[in-house]
């Protein structure tokens, strides 16, 4: 069934968190008429609102669940990647960690071809997003802080870590609380904080269960999208620009669908070339994780026990345990005297076994480089997502190095007063690097920060230029993860929202 074609000025293909504040900025800054198209549904508060519990119902029920390909270098484990289907994205289901990224990071990014974007030009973007706008979002320090992390980061500090508030990952050797995108307790995503609050503007139409098949190009540029939307067919047409914010998955797949690409792939496919980009789909880059578990002599915080008491604080006050993201504290760390590039994160209660803690170690400057392709037999289909995991050896031997700290701190007198007891993962018994390469590659699994399959830069395989400008395609910007240069030292919601926030900018002054 086909429905009718309607026109807007702007039309953002994602309603994730770059696009939720695009949609919020161009209505500010624009007289324009903005068409804000995502997958998944509203924003459900009732569901979301409450930290401890959305992270998982989020997983379960408003989430894009990709599979990777048999990843060789994880003793060929299919890994899930569970990135937010709703109206906000993964804002508006991941654990709330609020890392900006830090200046040299950036700076790599601007010392790349690109203009624009270094540490000291984005600070303003930082600043907009999280403190001086009336559209901002939330950003507190934990309201709850469980035992865990108050005896880890003791240990760290009796190890030698410079304790930091709020922690950031611009310093290796610090360790503290992470600040989290809340509000009064609560979770507060960019739905909640650009869209909700911006009301029933008349400028601006949001549609929901919308499944984007394709930009439309004519004569090399972007006037449109086909889209499926309740069994509908539709197609919308943009006077001024289409951007696409769908992701580190995402957006390669529907610039592959829509005819933008390497065009050998693009043809293997059956799908006619509009313009032969080669680096859509390379350069993609993620942190990697593995878990260190302890059994502890405490009950867990979230025990059955304690859960009806923690949540009638919840409802009468917005504190307690179920403001949680159950990962309240961690650390950033150097494996052999450099730059930061491991991530400790503590979890209270954990999902391989529920009287055991989790010290997460995670890789946070990964060498290995993975693809997104077509699936030949099903252009249309779900995209073959191939991270090529632990591929470049640096990773292994920094990931070691990353559990041998972790040992190092659970060694201290705070942690063992906790108590904790034996280690489960990876065990007592398992010491050398070649035990602990065969543990990473049975244990190690995503930290969900994909990036930089449509990277931005002026190589042959880059695919937008500082503008965010698809080159050789008009009218077609693309402002998500899949831009990054390089993937940022911590988590990637707030570099997510910070280039939009910049994207915003630069189509306003563009149009």
């Amino acid at each position: 069934m086909t429905g009718a074609t309607d026109e807007y000025d702007f039309i953002i293909a994602g309603g994730g968190t770059a696009g939720c504040v695009i949609a919020r900025r161009l209505i500010e800054r624009t007289d324009a008429r903005v068409l804000l198209l995502e997958a998944g549904p509203g924003y459900p508060p009732f569901l979301l609102d409450v930290p401890l519990l959305s992270t998982r119902l989020g997983y379960l029920l408003f989430s894009w669940r990709h599979q990777t390909t048999p990843q060789p270098g994880l003793g060929g484990r299919s890994i899930t990647l569970p990135m937010g289907k709703i109206v906000g994205g993964s804002s508006s289901i991941n654990a709330m960690i609020a890392v900006a990224g830090f200046d040299t990071d950036l700076d790599a990014w601007a010392a790349q071809g690109n203009p624009g974007w270094s540490g000291h030009e984005l600070a303003t973007y930082i600043k907009r997003a999280f403190k001086d706008s009336e559209a901002s979002l939330g950003l507190q320090a934990p309201r709850y802080r469980s035992p865990l992390s108050e005896a880890f980061l003791e240990a760290c500090e009796q190890n030698g870590l410079l304790r930091k508030e709020p922690l950031s990952s611009s310093n290796a050797g610090t360790c503290g609380y992470f600040p989290m995108l809340q509000k009064n307790g609560k979770r507060y995503s960019v739905s909640r904080g650009y869209i909700k609050e911006l009301g029933k503007h008349e400028r601006l139409t949001i549609r929901t269960g919308a499944h984007i098949r394709r930009i439309l190009i004519e004569g090399g540029r972007a006037v449109g999208v086909e889209y499926a939307q309740r069994y509908r067919h539709r197609i919308s047409r943009s006077r001024r620009e289409v951007i696409l914010s769908l992701g580190t998955f995402g957006t390669p797949h529907i610039l592959m669908c829509s005819g933008v690409g390497p065009a050998e792939h693009l043809q293997a496919c059956g799908i006619p070339v509009h313009c032969d980009l080669p680096g859509v789909g390379r350069g993609l880059s993620d942190h990697l994780r593995a878990p260190v578990l302890y059994r502890s002599g405490r009950a867990s915080p979230a025990s059955l026990r304690h859960l009806p008491a923690a949540v009638v604080k919840f409802l009468l006050h917005s504190d307690g345990l179920m403001t949680s993201n159950c990962c309240e504290s961690g650390a950033f760390l150097s494996s052999r005297g450099g730059a930061v590039d491991l991530q400790l994160i503590t979890h209270f209660q954990s999902v391989h076994n529920a009287r055991a803690v989790d010290l997460e170690c995670s890789l946070v400057r990964s060498h290995s480089r993975g693809t997104v392709e077509l699936n030949q037999a099903h252009p249309f289909g779900p995209a073959r997502i191939d991270p090529q995991y632990l591929s470049d050896e640096r990773d292994i031997e920094t990931m070691i190095d990353g559990i041998g700290q972790i040992r190092n701190i659970a060694a201290e007198p705070a942690l063992r007063n906790f108590p904790l007891y034996e280690e489960i993962l990876p065990g007592p018994s398992i010491r050398s690097r070649a035990e602990l390469r065969h543990y990473l590659r049975h244990h190690a699994t995503t930290a969900y920060h994909p990036a930089g399959t449509c990277r931005m830069g002026t190589d042959d395989q880059s695919v937008i230029d500082a503008r965010l400008r698809t080159r050789g395609i008009e009218g077609l910007r693309i402002a998500d993860a899949s831009i990054m240069p390089t993937l940022p030292a911590g988590n990637t919601c707030c570099p997510v929202i910070m280039i939009a926030e910049k994207a915003a900018d630069l189509i306003a002054a563009d149009s």
